[in-house]
């Protein structure tokens, strides 16, 4: 009992026992003419503690005893500043604004390197890096605001490791280290953003709806720390909204420009204005609204991939030829209130919200071999996402040695269809209405089939590098039979609600403990039903009437200078005028559709709709316990653990098989548990070279979509998509060894290696499956034994400021990534595995890089940009075999931009987008046999920056 005594007053007196001195705090903020400084290293002379200013600029330095000291504050880009200042009878001491690069002089402690907008950038960009505990990438709001990067994932692409995935040109899904986009957290303020999109496709955020100007700075985690969530195997991307300032700010940023492809104008504005309410309460508040026209000419090829006859499996089934065109406007909102109670309490609330419309018109002509027809489809619709996000929370310092932070969030994410606008609201959807005329083919082979000439039978097919159609009869509007009126509706939503608790215990100098818990709740529904007409005269009614696209509203097709241009225009013989959207919009009225003898034969109650629907919840419960040790002025150690729990459960329904193929419905629900233990180390060998290790464990959860129990028939896409509630998450173990060698004012080398070793990776099987005479693509997930991805990664960041005359003014910017991943798939004969294959893993491109030149002066800075993403397996056709593959072609893409200073407050601007007019190809097995080429053109834009 005596030693028990013992041990807690011991305990107790380690503990508490440094309060019983005269210790306080010290605090302030540090800034420099652009505004905070986050992670500035600041400590006090000749003492062993350190500290990194928050998001915001400021610091605390607890446990200082009465005396006279020297505060020292570090940042890259700047000398050393050295603040003299005195505590006396423990009284708290506020330093106030601590600006870094405030009246230089030729001899003081303080010299100013830092002297454009752009080094202010990169110095906050490289001081965030060196300063962190982990492997990190950042980039910082000045940086984005100098590249032609209108939305967050064309911002982050210009990171180390990342690539991204584009629709009509325009940046959508990120990727890090060649994962697939569901395996990186893309993160606001911390917290997992939900999604919610017209495919209902994965857990990867569509950052399109996600305007760049809302952004203060993106940081890259590449290594967890138990503190983070688990389920990022990529990466953790976390996109900090703007924070307040401490002083007033007004920023307006105005542009206009041009979209080649879509032959129209765009429009940019945003406006970013923030204050200081009184000493305590500060804002900020920011808005922006950017509308486009854009536009994507498109050539696809659908194989029959999964025909058993190996030889017949490479004929073309359908030629599509697509023509996009989409009036997009993103709206973005962010407002931020910062609240200070004392000098030890602070609350603050963050709010954000974006709109993304799509009003996508779309026309296509699908040329199909097989059946012998050709078939024009026109449709068109409003694409409406919303995301809004709430937290509210606060920072609190317990004591000298504890610090406490919470926060509570609310955050939405919605999906829908919005057309046509003569219907209401909850019937809205996707319309569009295809027309049928039978045709003849040339240019077959013997057996009838279409090819490429390479696998054709007898040598005959087409031999370029685009799909002809060789029809032998003329496409005429008086032989186009009106065949379908389809209305594709899709109504989702994910919601989450948060709450977190995170404490921090500085248990000495060298030693601090950080441990918190959090709870999420998320739910998604989904609502989705496709409804179909047809003409009574197609169904076999007698007397019922026979419509022709003559006898309908048409206009001319929307060649805005050509079609496939880049092609030489090779299809204008076989396009013809079309139906207006009005027309369209028109059959899904009652007295229309009368007057044209259209029946429904598809409702809102026929049994592939019925499964179409289902609600799922998940329920995470997170706790984590992490120390960080510093067990030298050089060596730290960062470690510990994370456990989730995790609760899923699913509503649906399914259609049973007997006679009555009644509906039922179906719950469904799956618990796991996940520990993830983790350990970072940083050595720095001097004050510019430093060494990191990394072991790290993380997870990546199912898709939704995924777990659906009921099947998605899209006739859309003509894809059929079945869940498995049964799916396993999928884990990884990580090992990063990083090298960072910081020279010169701004420079900076990098080099590393990385390991995944990937166990139960899901992958999505697909095969082909013949429905009522239509090919669809039926797709579903399944778990794979294991997996192994390795990779390295060089950058570089480098001034020539030693270099005479102007050419001091030149630098450069380049990061390249190596990645290499094994899996082995299942192969199949005859519908039965007969062993196993090895393949990459899907969507990871083998070379990844960036390259930035650049010239610049205090008024002048040109920038011309590049990224480069090699080509990689995109779908895995397991039953049809490794030829048959689906690969995305290598994608380097051109962006220059200009900007020039009339004063220190107004900057004009020139911006390029894809200079050369990259394609998106895709090609099946080998590089000859395309399937898709996609052109969107290239677009900029031209304004001002105004600075109050």
């Amino acid at each position: 009992m005596a030693r028990k005594r013992l041990f807690l007053t011991k305990a107790a007196f380690f503990l508490l026992g440094p309060l019983a001195f005269a210790q306080t705090t010290i605090h302030g903020i540090v800034v420099d003419s652009e505004g905070n400084l986050p992670n500035a290293l600041v400590y006090i002379e000749n003492t062993g503690e350190k500290v990194t200013s928050n998001t915001d600029g400021s610091f605390v330095l607890n446990n200082v005893y009465d005396g006279t000291y020297k505060l020292v504050v570090e940042y890259k880009g700047y000398e050393r500043l050295y603040i003299p200042f005195s505590v006396a009878d423990k009284k708290e001491t506020d330093l106030g604004l601590i600006r870094l690069g405030a009246k230089p002089k030729e001899n003081s402690l303080q010299e100013v390197i830092v002297t454009s907008v752009y080094k202010a950038s990169q110095a906050r960009a490289i001081t965030m890096k060196k300063n962190s505990n982990t492997i990190t990438e950042v980039l910082s709001a000045d940086a984005i605001g100098k590249l032609p990067d209108r939305n967050a994932a064309d911002a982050v692409q210009r990171m180390q490791g990342v690539s991204i995935e584009r629709d009509m040109g325009e940046g959508r899904f990120v990727a890090v280290r060649g994962t697939p986009v569901q395996w990186t957290a893309s993160t606001l303020n911390g917290n997992r953003m939900p999604s919610a999109s017209g495919d209902n496709a994965n857990r990867g955020v569509q950052m399109d709806i996600f305007p760049s100007e809302l952004i203060q700075n993106v940081r890259l985690s590449k290594a967890l720390t138990p503190d983070l969530d688990g389920d990022a195997i990529g990466g953790n991307v976390d996109f900090i909204t703007k924070t307040s300032p401490n002083k007033e700010t007004l920023a307006i940023s105005m542009a206009s420009g041009y979209v080649n492809m879509s032959k129209a104008p765009t429009y940019n504005t945003s406006v970013v204005y923030g204050n200081k309410i009184t000493d305590k309460l500060k804002f900020i508040t920011s808005a922006v609204i950017w509308e486009r026209s854009t536009a994507i000419d498109q050539m696809r090829n659908i194989f029959n991939y999964g025909n058993k006859d190996k030889t017949t499996s490479y004929s073309i089934n359908q030629l599509q030829l697509r023509d996009y065109q989409a009036n997009r406007r993103t709206l973005g909102f962010n407002l931020g209130l910062d609240y200070e109670i004392d000098s030890r309490n602070k609350l603050y609330v963050k709010g954000l919200y974006s709109q993304y419309k799509d009003g996508q018109s779309v026309r296509e002509t699908y040329f199909n071999f097989d059946s012998k027809n050709v078939m024009l489809q026109a449709r068109h619709a409003d694409y409406l996402t919303d995301l809004y996000s709430m937290q509210l929370g606060g920072n609190h310092q317990v004591g000298q040695r504890m610090e406490v932070n919470w926060s509570l969030s609310k955050a939405r994410s919605e999906f829908k269809f919005n057309s046509p606008s003569n219907l209401s609201q909850d019937e809205r959807g996707y319309p569009m209405v295809n027309f049928i005329q039978p045709m003849t083919y040339g240019n077959l082979s013997a057996d009838g089939r279409k090819y490429n000439a390479m696998d054709a039978p007898d040598g005959v097919g087409d031999t370029g590098a685009y799909t002809l159609p060789y029809t032998l009869q003329s496409i005429a509007t008086d032989k186009l039979r009106l065949n379908q009126i389809i209305l594709s509706q899709n109504h989702n939503s994910e919601t989450d609600l948060r709450g977190q608790i995170d404490l921090k215990y500085k248990v000495s100098d060298r030693f601090e403990l950080k441990w918190g818990t959090k709870y999420n709740n998320k739910e998604k529904v989904v609502n989705s039903s496709l409804l179909v007409w047809m003409p009574k005269s197609s169904l076999g009614i007698p007397g019922a009437p026979v419509t022709y696209l003559n006898q309908l509203e048409r206009e001319g097709f929307p060649y805005r200078g050509g079609f496939m241009n880049p092609l030489g225009n090779p299809y204008n013989s076989v396009i013809i005028d079309q139906i207006t959207n009005a027309q369209i919009d028109q059959m899904y009225t009652t007295g229309t559709q009368n007057s044209l003898g259209l029946m429904q034969v598809n409702t809102k109650d026929s049994s592939s709709n019925i499964t179409s629907s289902y609600r799922g919840t998940e329920n995470v419960w997170a706790a984590y316990l992490m120390g960080t040790w510093k067990i030298t002025d050089q060596l730290q150690v960062l470690g510990g653990f994370r456990n989730e729990y995790n609760a899923i459960t699913f509503w649906g329904k399914k259609v049973t098989s007997d006679q009555n193929a009644r509906a039922v419905d179906i719950k469904d629900n799956k618990t796991y548990n996940v520990l993830l233990p983790m350990v970072n180390m940083k050595w720095n060998i001097n004050s510019d070279r430093i060494l990191r290790l990394a072991y790290t464990r993380s997870f990546a959860r199912p898709d939704f979509n995924d777990l659906n129990p009921g099947t998605i028939v899209n006739d859309i896409t003509n894809t059929i998509t079945q869940g498995n509630t049964k799916l396993d998450p999928t884990f990884s173990n990580n090992f990063d060894i990083m090298f960072e060698n910081y020279f010169g004012k701004l420079d900076l080398i990098t080099a590393g290696v990385f390991y995944k070793d990937i166990t139960n990776l899901i992958y999505k099987d697909q095969s082909v499956t013949e429905i009522a005479g239509r090919s669809y693509t039926f797709t579903a997930p399944k778990n794979l034994e294991g997996a192994q991805l390795f990779g390295f990664e060089f950058g570089i960041s480098k001034r020539f400021e030693n270099l005479p005359g102007f050419l001091k003014n030149i630098g450069f910017e380049g990061n390249y990534t190596y990645i290499s991943s094994k899996m082995d798939m299942p192969v199949y004969e005859n519908g039965k595995q007969t062993g196993t294959m090895s393949t990459t893993i899907p969507n990871q491109a083998k070379h990844i890089f960036n390259t930035i030149l650049f010239y610049e002066t205090n008024k002048l800075m040109l920038r011309l940009a590049g990224n480069y993403k090699g080509n990689y397996v995109s779908e895995i056709r397991a039953a049809a075999g490794a030829d048959h593959y689906q690969y995305f072609d290598k994608n380097f893409t051109v962006d220059i931009s200009t900007s020039y200073s009339i004063t220190k407050r107004i900057r004009l601007f020139i911006e390029l987008n894809n200079v050369f007019n990259e394609p998106n190809r895709y090609y099946m097995g080998v590089k000859d046999r395309v399937e898709n080429i996609s052109y969107s053109g290239m677009r900029g834009q031209m304004g001002f920056n105004f600075n109050f």
